[in-house]
C-alpha cells in the first residue's frame, strides 16, 4: 500500500491562502468589496478565535472563524470596518446560522465595529447556495444576509488567462475536486499548474505562497510526490526561481544534514539537530522575504529553541505574523517556556 502524506485539506490551504493574497482575493472574489477598501493603509488580521454557543453544542468552546481583518473604506470616515471570510468546503445545513453567529460575536468582542461578512462556498454541489439566516416569532423578526461567491460558477478557461495570481488558487481547488479519487490524473494537473507559476512571471514571494497553495490542495502519495519535486528541480535549474517548497525541502535538507552528523553523533540527535536546523532556515527565509533583512536579527534567539514542536509552531507563525515585532514577542514567549 502507497504511503499518503498527512492530508492538510482545503481549509487550511485556503485560509493561508486569503491571508497572504487578501487583495487579489478580493479583487477576484468580491469586487464590490475591494472597490470600497484604501489599499494605502494596512491590513490588520485580527485574532479569529472566538467563544461562543456552537449551534447544537451545549456549553461554550473555542471556536475560529477562519479570517478576520481590518480595513479602511476609501470614503475617509475614521472608523473600524471587520471583513469576515468563511470558507466552506461541504455543504452544511447550518452553515447560515454560523455565519451568523460568528457575525454577531466579532461585532460584538471588537465593540460594535462594521462587520462585512463573506462566504467562499468551495463545496461540490452546485445547488447548495446559503446567502442568509432569519427567523421569526411573537413580532419579533430576524433576518442576516451575507455575499457568497460559489467557486463552481467560475470558467477554467477564463481563469487560466487571468493575471491575478489569486485565480490559480481558485484553479488548483476546482482541479483538486475535479480529480478526486483520481491520482494519476491529480498528478498531471498539478504539475501543470506548477508550469504556469513558471510561464506567468510572477514575483519570487508569489510563487513561494502559490507554490504552497497548490502542494497543500493537491496533496499525493508519497511516490508521486517524488516526482513533482523532480519536476520542480529541474524548473529551477532552467530559469532563476526561487526555493518553491520552502516547508519541506528546508526540513528536508536540514535533516539530512543532521543524518550526517548522527554517523559521528549518534543518529538520533543528529536527526533532532538536522530538524532544528531545517526549521530555523526555513524560519528565517520566510522572514527575511516578509520583513527584509531587520529579520536576521532573530537568527541567533531561533537557534536557542530547543523544541522542534515549538520551532514548527514559530515556522508558520512567520507566515502569518503581522509585523516582525509579533513575531519577535512568539519567540521570546517560546524561549522564556523552554
Amino acid at each position: 500500500m502507497r504511503k499518503r502524506r498527512p492530508r492538510r485539506g482545503f481549509d487550511e490551504a485556503w485560509k493561508y491562502a486569503v491571508r497572504v493574497f487578501f487583495p487579489e482575493c478580493l479583487q477576484l472574489l468580491f469586487l464590490e468589496v475591494y472597490a470600497q477598501i484604501d489599499w494605502t493603509r494596512p491590513v490588520e488580521f485580527q485574532d479569529a478565535n472566538l467563544y461562543r454557543l456552537a449551534p447544537g453544542v451545549r456549553g461554550k468552546r473555542r471556536q475560529t472563524a477562519d479570517v478576520v481583518a481590518k480595513v479602511y473604506f476609501r470614503d475617509g470616515v475614521e472608523r473600524l470596518v471587520l471583513i469576515h471570510i468563511e470558507i466552506q468546503a461541504q455543504p452544511d445545513a447550518r452553515f447560515a446560522l454560523r455565519m451568523f453567529v460568528y457575525h454577531y460575536h466579532i461585532f460584538d468582542a471588537y465593540d460594535y465595529p462594521e462587520v462585512v461578512s463573506l462566504a467562499i462556498l468551495a463545496d461540490s454541489d452546485p445547488n447548495w447556495r446559503p446567502n442568509s439566516f432569519e427567523y421569526q416569532n411573537v413580532g419579533s423578526r430576524l433576518r442576516f444576509e451575507f455575499s457568497t461567491v460559489k467557486l463552481l460558477d467560475f470558467d477554467e478557461a477564463a481563469l487560466e488567462q487571468s493575471e491575478n495570481p489569486f485565480a490559480l488558487v481558485v484553479l488548483a481547488h476546482l482541479r483538486a475536486l475535479k480529480t478526486r479519487g483520481k491520482p494519476n490524473l491529480l498528478l498531471s494537473e498539478k504539475i501543470a499548474l506548477i508550469s504556469k507559476l513558471k510561464e506567468r512571471g510572477y514575483t519570487a514571494e508569489q510563487v513561494i505562497h502559490l507554490y504552497k497553495v497548490v502542494d497543500f490542495m493537491m496533496t499525493l502519495s508519497q511516490e508521486m510526490e517524488q516526482l513533482v519535486k523532480q519536476v520542480v528541480r529541474k524548473f529551477e535549474e532552467e530559469s532563476e526561481w526561487p526555493l518553491t517548497s520552502l516547508e519541506e525541502l528546508a526540513i528536508e535538507e536540514g535533516a539530512q544534514k543532521g543524518i550526517e552528523q548522527g554517523l559521528q553523533q549518534g543518529l538520533q540527535q543528529g536527526l533532532q539537530q538536522g530538524l532544528q536546523q531545517g526549521f530555523v532556515e526555513m524560519t528565517l527565509k520566510v522572514l527575511l522575504r516578509r520583513f527584509g533583512e531587520a529579520a536576521l536579527a532573530l537568527e541567533p534567539r531561533l537557534k536557542q529553541v530547543q523544541s522542534v514542536e515549538r520551532l514548527r509552531e514559530l515556522s508558520d507563525l512567520a507566515l502569518d505574523a503581522g509585523t516582525l515585532e509579533e513575531f519577535t514577542q512568539a519567540l521570546e514567549s517560546a524561549l522564556s517556556e523552554s
